[in-house]
């Protein structure tokens, strides 16, 4: 009996298994002070595609954080974590954008052309989430992507072969972009040979 009862003591103590997910023994004070330390760098680390990417919390104090992720100043993705009380805990709540093709932006079954995060994002943000409340770093090692665009343009970030930005022309990396353009440049601007010396070079 003294077995049992410490079992579920520590069991309670560690996590609250008897708790529903997204759930924990935390009054919203402490469960928010939590979330304001999620790992978000490592989170980045883990689930970034190939283009650079960067988040700005948008805080409601005590209540919920949203993220914003930019890339090269366009806003590419969005989530937002709220905190509830529940009974004598914390409940967190995730809230993921509507896609305009019917479920939530990158929830899986999604194709982005230059796609900011792996795919799906949602167990991403719950282990994010859980990471802050158990005061740990995010691990995505457990998480899949389900977007091969994604991992193919990750590997080219990764070894430096092609850089990838949401400006780029279609089928074209940033250099290939750069340089197709600069040539439409000077395509459009020929010189203009009628035009008249300059007097301070003489008639």
């Amino acid at each position: 009996m003294r077995i049992r009862i410490a079992a579920v003591a520590a069991c309670l103590f560690l996590a609250g298994c008897s708790r529903p997910p997204l759930t924990w023994s935390l009054s919203p004070e402490e469960a928010y002070a939590r979330l304001e330390h999620a790992d978000i760098a490592g989170f980045r680390m883990s689930r970034q595609c190939g283009i650079l990417i960067y988040f700005s919390p948008v805080k409601t104090p005590g209540k919920a954080i949203r993220w914003i992720v930019t890339s090269s100043g366009q806003i590419v993705a969005r989530f937002a974590v709220r905190l509830e009380p529940q009974g004598d805990g914390t409940r967190a709540i995730i809230d993921i954008p509507a896609d305009p093709h019917g479920g939530e932006i990158y929830d899986g079954d999604k194709f982005y052309p230059r796609p900011a995060l792996k795919q799906p994002l949602r167990p991403a943000v719950e282990e994010l989430v859980n990471a802050a409340m158990e005061g740990r770093t995010f691990n995505g090692e457990g998480l899949n992507n389900t977007d091969r665009v994604c991992s193919i343009q990750r590997g080219g970030l990764e070894s430096g072969a092609f850089h990838f930005s949401v400006n780029d022309d279609p089928g074209k990396d940033s250099a290939e972009t750069a340089r197709d353009r600069a040539a439409a440049n000077r395509a459009s601007t020929p010189e203009d040979y009628a035009a008249p010396m300059d007097k301070a070079m003489g008639d």
